[in-house]
């Protein structure tokens, strides 16, 4: 059965307490001291509304579940990860972190931090979490409960190139959940009626190398993506890899898009740019993220290749989504820009772009409605007070 992540829901209290208690009775702690933990230690209803609690289920049953909430300006505190013993050495425990971090840095944190149980320290710290210090353990006598933390790698890297291969072999999250994902597109299909499943690219594969962004793609449908999507990117290691124009106007401002109604993600804002389709290709068979970029560049600002300059090639990791952002000068002023691309937006057919949000400084990134990858290029590219 194929695994989801979704919000749980206050009817999901007594399943997950249940996960709760079952996955620490699996260390074998004595019968006394779990009778004193079950007591003690519940999710309740108020427990879901207070934390960010992630469910992880197959067939509809949850399996394992994290709860996380900020602790300061800088912390995630992870307060439950927990695994049935039914689902453990599953990489459910593995999923679950890697969406911690994913949050994390969608709430601009830096830094993870949670204790362990006794037993699980070897767990976390093969994952990059490192002891600060031990507090004694109510469950073990004499043992100790490590308080860890992982501090976050930054979430954009400057590269010099990228170099993205496209791969033959059919992406295995399609192959395994073939049957559940046209039931599912079909049900989407009744929400959304022009959605249509064509084909697209997803990145299966990837590695930093001699300062290159280097990876593989694989082609599938849309419907698989959609699904893969909505499930909560339950295959973690395939990314939603996509191309960003970031322009950047003669004075250092950056200029965002502000999707229209007519936009899939109306409301939001981020800079121009989109999915990488199997046209995407060089001569020679790459993925063409830069031709992609160009395309898009054209196609919803007016502006052409003879109208930029290339700047920082940047890559931006937001949770299961990449963004290759191509940093183009323009020796232009912010506002003269806006307005030629508003312009053309509204002569064009698909008027994608409501408006054009113009970011002089760091603060400026503040607002709910800028995605988290352009939030942390826009960091990345201004430096601290305004223009």
């Amino acid at each position: 059965m194929p695994l989801k992540l979704r919000p749980a829901t206050p009817a999901d209290a007594p399943a997950l307490t249940d996960i709760l208690h079952r996955a620490k009775a699996s260390w074998g702690y004595p019968e006394e001291k779990l009778e004193e933990f079950r007591a003690q230690w519940r999710i309740s209803e108020a427990t879901i509304a207070s934390l960010a609690v992630t469910v992880a289920e197959r067939g509809g049953h949850p399996v394992a579940f994290s709860a996380l909430t900020p602790q300061d300006e800088e912390t995630l505190l992870i307060d439950f990860l927990f695994v049935a013993p039914e689902a453990q050495s599953q990489g459910i425990g593995d999923l679950l972190l890697t969406r911690a971090e994913d949050e994390a840095r969608s709430r601009n944190l830096t830094r993870l931090f949670l204790e362990s149980d006794t037993n699980a320290a070897p767990f976390y710290e093969k994952r990059g979490f490192r002891t600060m210090t031990t507090r004694p353990s109510e469950m073990q006598p004499g043992g100790e409960i490590p308080m860890m933390e992982k501090i976050l790698q930054p979430g954009v890297h400057k590269v010099s190139a990228i170099d993205i291969d496209l791969s033959p072999a059919p992406w295995t999250f399609e192959e395994a959940n073939e049957a559940a994902i046209a039931a599912h597109f079909e049900e989407a299909r009744k929400r959304i009626a022009l959605l249509w499943n064509g084909r697209t690219l997803k990145l299966t594969g990837f590695r930093f190398e001699d300062g290159a962004f280097v990876g593989t793609c694989c082609e599938c449908s849309y419907a698989a993506f959609l699904t893969w999507r909505e499930w909560g990117a339950p295959d973690a290691s395939a990314y939603n890899l996509f191309g960003s124009a970031v322009l950047r106007s003669a004075e250092g401002a950056l200029l965002y898009g502000v999707m229209s109604e007519r936009a899939a993600t109306a409301g939001l804002i981020y800079p121009p740019g989109g999915n990488l389709d199997p046209v995407d290709l060089t001569s020679d068979g790459k993925v063409d993220v830069i031709g992609a970029i160009y395309r898009e560049l054209a196609e919803e600002t007016g502006l052409a290749a003879r109208d930029v300059r290339p700047a920082d090639l940047l890559v931006a990791f937001d949770g299961p989504r990449i963004s290759i952002a191509q940093v183009f000068d323009i020796d232009r002023k912010a506002e003269d820009l806006r307005n030629s691309i508003l312009r053309f937006s509204e002569a064009s057919e698909e008027q994608e772009l409501a408006d054009i949000r113009i970011v002089r400084s760091r603060e400026d990134l503040t607002d709910p409605a800028i995605v988290p990858y352009a939030r942390a290029i826009g960091a990345y590219l201004l430096p601290p007070g305004s223009l």
